[in-house]
């Protein structure tokens, strides 16, 4: 990461203001980040492994407009927080969304742990229907409010649980504060992205979200969730269709689709 790296990537998330070491440039990254560059698993669900070398995440992320899944986005948001001075550790988290809190889950999620002034904050832009869009207090029990819903993190011992308020709360991830080493990643991504079970794999999954609203893709339809709870879902029934929300819903571009077709045409 240098200079014209990161005015390429405040760009692409339509950052302007001062890149200074503060809360409110945190926040305001964090919320503009998953509204930019969406959430989307397309080199996975087409047989790619997708890249973690860094230049390779920068290029497709930034430059080639693509969107990715938690490592790409986090591994790329945690290079422009430590760029602009921030105490950055990687994480990883065991996904238990739509299970029980203690249910078995690898660790297969990548999230931020980020120390600022003496507080840990957890910092995550690459969840898909439950990400993130504020820092959340690590050490705090208390619900706390984002732009884009209500959060909670429980701890228990040395596990500590991410949960989401969804008419009622839903656990997200649970982990433990430890050391990850590159590997560690190189062994989930390469599970996620070829293991024959997993949902990398099998589905098209895509989310972004924006001031009001979250918007998810997955088993042929479009899920549209306003922050005050109302729900719209809509079937996407031929490719045209999904090729139209992934321009005019997601944002993403030609390239994007192309990817996709090469899997309709195997």
């Amino acid at each position: 990461m240098n200079i014209v790296d990161l005015e390429k990537y405040f760009e692409r998330i339509h950052f302007t203001g001062i890149p200074e070491l503060n809360m409110e440039v945190l926040k305001k990254i964090h919320q503009l980040h998953p509204k930019y560059i969406p959430f989307e698993n397309i080199d996975s669900y087409t047989g790619k492994v997708p890249s973690l070398n860094l230049d390779d995440i920068f290029k497709k992320l930034v430059i080639e407009s693509r969107g990715g899944y938690c490592y790409e986005q986090n591994l790329l948001l945690s290079e422009v927080l430590k760029y602009l001075g921030f105490n950055v550790k990687l994480q990883l988290g065991r996904v238990v969304w739509g299970r029980q809190e203690d249910s078995v889950a690898a660790q297969t999620h990548l999230l931020l742990i980020v120390d600022f002034e003496g507080e840990k904050y957890i910092i995550d832009c690459g969840f898909g229907t439950a990400t993130l869009t504020a820092p959340i207090l690590l050490n705090e029990e208390k619900q706390q409010k984002t732009p884009n819903g209500i959060f909670k993190v429980s701890h228990q011992e040395e596990t500590y649980t991410l949960w989401m308020l969804k008419e009622q709360w839903f656990p997200v991830y649970r982990f433990i504060l430890e050391h990850v080493e590159p590997i560690d990643l190189e062994i989930s991504n390469w599970y996620l992205s070829t293991h024959p079970d997993s949902h990398f794999k099998n589905k098209l999954i895509l989310s972004k979200v924006d001031e009001n609203v979250r918007y998810t893709y997955t088993d042929h339809v479009l899920n549209i969730r306003s922050d005050h709870g109302e729900k719209e879902s809509i079937s996407i029934e031929n490719d045209m269709q999904l090729y139209e929300i992934l321009t005019n819903t997601f944002g993403l571009k030609e390239n994007a689709i192309e990817a996709l077709k090469s899997k309709a045409g195997a």
